[in-house]
């Protein structure tokens, strides 16, 4: 009798186990078709944006906070087959959904890589693009991280920056947003300037930097 308790009891356990992966994977499924909605809205402009940072083909393309892997694919193509975008995220769910959709639309050229909360796990001085969209307001106050950056960029690397303004209201409630000028501020004291600033973007700031020495230092403001 206590050998068959033990037997229901490991049942039980396995069974819930198997509960607990199927809904962890449904939630991060979700989650990733959720922001692929958003990324993929009219607002967000993302050929547009795509097209903005000047991506030629063969180059490197840092992804940070790939979400849902939408921004991704679109790099991904615009790098095409001798380029590479490594999609970098703390979450191994979304980084799973990112991996199956970049195969699923036939590109090989995409690397998932699991991130800390202080670093990025990309090689040294391998990447010709950094792209962070809606990510920095999570990381302001944290020059030491976007110094640390730096030494991933190539000569002549770039870090493009995307977030939402303050006016929005929305994103004010949930704490998704971050000034400009806080941006701009804080990219300054990690040594880097403003090379590029885009304006078409309705709610949310786009700036493009480079490390000061190879840009005017100073920025916009």
């Amino acid at each position: 009798m206590r050998t068959l308790n033990v037997w229901n009891n490991a049942a039980v356990a396995l069974i819930c186990a198997v509960m607990m992966v199927f809904i962890i994977s449904c939630y991060a499924g979700s989650r990733a078709d959720h922001f692929n909605r958003l990324a993929s809205n009219a607002e967000s402009q993302a050929e547009r944006v795509v097209a903005s940072l000047g991506l030629k083909p063969g180059d490197t393309v840092a992804d940070i906070g790939s979400g849902g892997g939408y921004f991704t694919v679109l790099m991904a193509r615009a790098v095409g087959p001798k380029g590479t975008v490594y999609a970098v995220d703390i979450d191994a769910a979304l980084l799973k959904h990112v991996d199956d959709l970049a195969k699923k639309e036939g590109f090989s050229n995409v690397t998932t890589v699991r991130a800390t909360e202080s670093g990025t796990g990309i090689p040294g001085r391998c990447v010709d693009m950094v792209f962070m969209r809606n990510v920095f307001h999570d990381l302001k106050g944290d020059s030491a991280y976007f110094i640390r950056l730096r030494s991933v960029l190539k000569a002549g690397g770039r870090v493009a920056v995307i977030d939402y303004r303050p006016e929005t209201l929305l994103k004010r409630l949930f704490g998704h947003f971050i000034d400009e000028a806080e941006i701009v501020s804080l990219m300054k004291s990690a040594g880097y300037g403003v090379a590029e600033r885009h304006t078409y973007l309705e709610e949310q700031s786009f700036n493009i930097f480079v490390p000061a020495a190879a840009g005017t230092g100073s920025g916009y403001l």
